[in-house]
């Protein structure tokens, strides 16, 4: 194969990025939401369109009612396969009044791309087709083999992605494994994410009454709001360390270059950190490298909302009879979600608090990693240090969850997160958004790649 001339096909990059701006202004505007069976059918028919447009051979998966699963293939057919694993639903918009415009009517300001999904995961794929179409335009023949594999559910857990992939045992069967999306830090480092969390998302409830009563009876009428308060505060340490019994069920301790890679990760983050977010201490007052090491190493535990009684403009002098707080546990190898949640139920029985319900919520994830030593993440590293000009810095785990597990378990699939998010994307917030400058150097870094992993020496799938 002949060298690769980058020179042109970053100028062909930089050619084409009106082209796929204008593609994720189109993405972005479709709605769709869990819940919108109609919008995340007009997506997944979007996703296949620009498969095509790229030239890749696309199929879409269905499964009942379930969001389709919309494969693409492109590349050599006896060439080594990465599955880039995408998804085209999007999270909710949340509090309208928080958005500086509305979040299906997409912006470019400043270079940004204003929408929700602008960032989580519509312009991470358009990056990658961006840098296909570019390099067909650049007369580079691929090589190495890609399947996109982009679903419709992965805000709501992929519910039904290993019913989806069941239907075809090839579609686990890879070389590689490219997750939705990475970013680079304040200093213009790429990131090279390793992992995944899992994840288990419940919902607690009481009722202490059978209706709400007046406040004037508090003294002798018990207060569901204060009995939820009350269990929640059995789970949280003084200083929001997670303090419940059962957490580290089936916990794998990081291994010895884990954690000397945690602790290795830039100290300037922490500062980026608390002026971004405004923080003035961490959980469990840590600092320094004690901070990257317990976020890599130790399962979460978020409380992500509480109500109960009267939430409303006005006052209504009440005593709540019912309460209900949602939370989430993110998990570490090699723990299970279902015994995450027998232990929670565990801690709240053997404290008095059989009266509170719980619940699972959407659906359940485990955690995946891959060996921080894997030639994969060293061709990984090698990409984005050219495409971005900068050492990369390897982490052991993002911080969120992916399907990863359900795509690479079953053969041992070695996966890493490359992209162009940045602090400023605000994923999941109001005002997300995508920087184009970035989504071009990640789009240089995803050829890169290719050619990359077409080097690498053969595994067994």
């Amino acid at each position: 194969m002949m060298p690769i001339d980058w020179g042109a096909v970053k100028a062909e990059i930089e050619r084409l990025e009106g082209r796929w701006t204008d593609a994720l202004l189109d993405f972005c505007a479709i709605e769709s939401e869990a819940g919108r069976p109609n919008e995340l059918e007009r997506a997944a028919a979007m996703t296949a369109d620009f498969l095509q447009r790229v030239g890749a051979t696309t199929r879409t998966i269905r499964n009942g009612d379930a969001p389709p699963l919309v494969v693409g293939e492109i590349g050599p057919a006896d060439a080594p396969v990465l599955n880039a694993v995408q998804h085209y639903d999007v999270q909710p918009v949340g509090d309208l009044a928080l958005w500086t415009t509305p979040p299906y009517e997409p912006e470019v300001r400043d270079g940004r791309v204003f929408a929700r999904g602008a960032t989580d995961n519509k312009g991470e794929l358009v990056v990658r087709l961006w840098a296909l179409d570019a390099l067909a335009g650049a007369g580079v023949d691929l090589p190495c083999r890609i399947r996109f594999l982009v679903e419709g559910e992965e805000e709501s857990g992929s519910p039904h992605l290993d019913e989806l992939l069941d239907t075809d045992d090839d579609l686990r069967r890879a070389r590689h494994t490219l997750g939705e999306g990475g970013g680079v830090d304040e200093q213009g480092r790429p990131i090279v994410d390793c992992g995944v969390r899992g994840i288990v998302m419940l919902e607690l409830s009481v009722r202490t009454l059978s209706k709400e009563v007046h406040s004037g009876a508090a003294t002798i009428f018990p207060n569901a709001a204060a009995r939820m308060v009350a269990a929640l505060s059995t789970l949280v340490g003084p200083d929001g360390e997670p303090a419940w019994a059962g957490l580290e069920t089936g916990r794998l301790p990081l291994t010895d270059a884990a954690r000397a890679a945690a602790r290795a990760l830039p100290l300037e983050w922490l500062d980026d950190y608390r002026e971004e977010f405004g923080i003035r201490s961490f959980v469990g007052r840590l600092d320094g490298p004690d901070v990257f090491e317990a976020d890599l190493g130790n399962p979460t535990f978020n409380i992500q909302g509480l109500w109960s009684g009267e939430t409303g403009p006005s006052a209504r002098n009440i005593v709540p009879a019912e309460a209900t707080a949602r939370i989430d546990a993110r998990l570490v190898p090699d723990q299970d979600p279902d015994a995450i949640q027998q232990a929670l139920r565990a801690h709240l029985d053997a404290r008095g608090f059989e009266d509170v319900e719980v619940r699972p919520i959407e659906s359940t994830a485990r955690a995946y990693w891959s060996d921080l030593a894997d030639p994969f993440v060293d061709a990984v590293a090698e990409a984005v240090e050219a495409a971005f000009e900068a050492p990369a810095v390897r982490v052991v785990s993002s911080p969120g969850t992916a399907p990863m597990y359900q795509v690479c378990a079953t053969h041992r699939v070695p996966m890493a997160f490359i992209g162009a998010a940045d602090l400023r994307n605000n994923a999941h917030a109001p005002d997300e958004s995508f920087s184009m400058a970035t989504g071009s150097r990640a789009a240089l870094a995803f050829l890169r790649l290719l050619d990359n992993i077409s080097d690498l020496p053969r595994r067994d799938a």
